[in-house]
């Protein structure tokens, strides 16, 4: 692997460099926008005391059924929405719910480990609920690098790298607050962050966390935080991004400087694992960015079509080979 260290010393290198990447994809980001996100049907048992007062067998409607099997709502992996539900023929305290999943491209960004997937009432429009999703994992991100900031303590870890991690946790401060009013003037409701503690990892597993977080899915985060700050159709949204992905590419820098540091340390069997991690990963977000975008995520929020997408992975190959 080239030495992404010696490429990307600081934030503002890498920035100007997957800002030239997501200029060249803006040709490219409205190719591929579709109207609907990826849909499937859940069913699941509701069990209820004493029984409905419906006949064994029967099939109900969706407002019906809410008593028994709820509305639904969403959170940062998908939205639900009831469908209606079916009393068991066996017994009529079982009744069976019918659910449509809903997944949309979620956010990349540096997730902690222990994040809790936290539930909030149905949004009123896709780019609402994918923003309460962003403004959620921006949330997310300050224990991600609290986290970092113990295990490099921990571990040893020059000064500089410790001070980064201190600084990104007041840059995903910011971002929580900008992309939560973002969320709150489209009509989003932003779910409350909740993590799970966890106590001091090895050099390795921290290693493994920070290729993964931060050399694969906020590299690549950079990157589309790049394009919506040139492409978004809302310019209140522009605006925001612009500064975003200033810092998010300090974040990626910090997170391959820290992959630099790690490398050195770890025995040869411990490299092998974090690579096959990372590579692992490109290959997952490979994958992710081919599904197809809701259209209102392109036009208004930036965010990249398949093909833009594509284009912007492709780019960041030269980091991740």
């Amino acid at each position: 692997m080239r030495d992404p260290i010696r490429l990307w010393r600081t934030g503002r290198t890498l920035h100007r460099w997957v800002r030239r990447a997501a200029i060249s994809a803006i040709p490219l980001a409205g190719l591929c926008g579709c109207d609907n996100c990826k849909e499937s049907v859940l069913t699941n048992s509701a069990f209820v005391d004493g029984g409905v007062a419906w006949a064994l067998g029967s099939h109900h409607s969706a407002s019906e059924c809410i008593p028994y099997c709820g509305t639904g709502g969403s959170d940062v992996c998908a939205s639900r929405e009831p469908l209606g539900c079916v009393v068991s023929a066996d017994n009529a305290s079982t009744v069976q719910c019918q659910l449509r999943i809903t997944r949309c491209n979620d956010p990349c960004g540096r997730m902690p480990a222990g994040l809790k997937c936290a539930s909030t009432a149905a949004q009123p429009s896709v780019v609402a609920a994918h923003l309460a999703a962003a403004a959620h994992l921006e949330g997310a991100a300050v224990f991600a690098f609290q986290a970092v900031e113990r295990e490099l303590l921990a571990h040893g870890a020059p000064v500089q790298l410790v001070s980064r991690a201190r600084s990104a946790q007041r840059d995903e401060k910011r971002h929580h607050s900008a992309i939560s009013g973002l969320a709150i003037r489209f009509g989003a409701s932003v779910p409350s962050v909740e993590v799970e503690p966890i106590g001091i990892r090895t050099l390795v597993e921290m290693a493994i966390e920070n290729a993964v977080e931060g050399c694969v899915r906020e590299t690549y985060g950079a990157a589309v935080a790049a394009l919506q700050g040139e492409s978004a159709g809302n310019l209140s949204v522009k605006r925001v991004m612009r500064a975003i992905a200033v810092d998010e590419a300090k974040h990626a820098s910090l997170a391959w400087a820290i992959d630099a540091w790690a490398r050195r340390r770890l025995a040869f069997t411990e490299r092998a694992r974090v690579e096959a991690a990372r590579e692992q990963a490109r290959i997952e977000l490979g994958a992710k960015v081919r599904e197809p975008v809701p259209a209102q995520l392109s036009t208004t929020l930036g965010l990249p079509t398949p093909i833009a997408a594509e284009h912007l992975t492709s780019t960041l190959s030269e980091l991740w080979s």
